[in-house]
């Protein structure tokens, strides 16, 4: 217990510190994602740090010749926290940092239920979850476009047991209301 206690007064003191200095992060950014439907927020806890919260809709397509096809919608919600590691090069170099323009390391928490809300394609497991350290690149345009790439190593755990693998995510949408910088 003595350990967790520390280990959190250590990740706070980290965030006040970084929130002490100038921010260079949006405070909010909603963002509604085309390629994988779902919405998504993300929070500027610290200078160059966000939290990123969204809930999404993956999508099954389960077929073949001389079989029916299945399909399926997924309900699923993710944590990440970002990093972004390139806005002072991006800002020397008079580049644009707004809408949270920048590449970034994160810790991914992601869960996608295995029962469709849509559809007759039913996963063997209940739930899905995947524990990943990913490095990303983010870009917003003017007009409140963005697009995301993400990919690392990590843990992918259901019911029955764990893997090791690569997630590779990407991203295309808007964010509501433009860039706010």
């Amino acid at each position: 217990m003595k350990k967790v206690i520390f280990l959190l007064v250590i990740l706070l003191s980290a965030f006040y510190v970084n929130a002490q200095s100038g921010k260079l992060v949006e405070d909010g950014l909603f963002k509604i994602n085309a390629l994988a439907p779902g919405v998504s927020y993300e929070l500027g806890v610290g200078s160059k740090t966000t939290l990123n919260l969204e809930g999404f809709l993956g999508f099954a397509l389960n077929g073949g010749s001389g079989r029916d096809t299945d399909f399926g919608l997924f309900p699923g919600l993710a944590a990440e926290v970002r990093q972004y590691i390139n806005f002072d090069r991006r800002l020397r170099k008079g580049k644009n940092i707004s809408g949270n323009t920048g590449n970034y390391i994160s810790f991914l928490n992601q869960m996608q239920f295995g029962t469709p809300i849509i559809g007759n394609l039913e996963y063997a497991s209940d739930y899905y979850y995947n524990i990943v350290l990913a490095y990303g690149l983010q870009r917003t345009y003017k007009k409140g476009f963005y697009f995301g790439l993400a990919f690392g190593p990590g843990i992918f755990v259901n019911e029955f047991d764990a893997n090791t693998g690569v997630l590779i995510d990407a991203r295309l949408g808007w964010v509501i209301g433009g860039r706010k910088k």
